[in-house]
C-alpha cells in the first residue's frame, strides 16, 4: 500500500511540474516584455515628471504674484466681463438667426417671383419646324397636356 502511495505521489508531482513549466515560460516572457517597456518609457517618464514639476512651479509663482499684487480681483472681474460679453454675443446671434429664419424665405420667394415675371415678360422666339401644323408653342414654364 505504501508503494502505491509513493507511485501516486510521483505521478502527481510529475503532472504538476508538467503543467507548471509552460506557465513559468510564459511568465518569464511576460516579465521580459514588461522590463523592456519600463526601460524604454523610464526616460520619457522622467522628462514628463520634470515638465510637470516645472509647470507647477510656474503656476505657483503666478499665483503668488497675483495674490501679492491684489490682482486676483482684477482677474476675476476680467473673466466675469468676458463671460458677460459672450452671453451678449450669444443673445445677438440668437436674434439674428431668428430674423434670418423669418426673412430668408420671404427673400427667396421675392427672387423666385421676380424671375417668373421676367420670363413671362420676354416672349420666346417662334421657330419654324418642318411639317409645322401652325400650332402655337406652349408658354415657357407651362407644360402641354397630351
Amino acid at each position: 500500500m505504501t508503494e502505491s502511495w509513493g507511485v501516486a505521489l510521483v505521478v502527481l508531482t510529475a503532472v504538476l511540474v508538467g503543467a507548471a513549466i509552460p506557465v513559468l515560460v510564459q511568465l518569464r516572457s511576460t516579465l521580459r516584455a514588461v522590463e523592456t517597456t519600463l526601460q524604454r518609457s523610464g526616460a520619457r517618464l522622467d522628462e514628463a515628471m520634470g515638465a510637470t514639476v516645472a509647470a507647477a512651479g510656474r503656476i505657483d509663482a503666478l499665483v503668488v504674484r497675483l495674490e501679492s499684487g491684489g490682482r486676483i480681483e482684477q482677474l476675476v472681474d476680467g473673466v466675469a466681463a468676458a463671460s458677460r460679453m459672450v452671453n451678449q454675443l450669444r443673445d445677438t446671434v440668437r436674434v439674428a438667426s431668428a430674423v434670418g429664419a423669418a426673412v430668408g424665405p420671404a427673400v427667396a420667394a421675392a427672387v423666385h417671383a421676380f424671375r417668373e415675371d421676367r420670363e413671362v415678360a420676354t416672349p420666346a422666339p417662334l421657330r419654324a419646324v418642318e411639317g409645322d401644323s401652325g400650332a402655337v408653342p406652349p408658354e415657357p414654364g407651362k407644360q402641354a397636356i397630351s
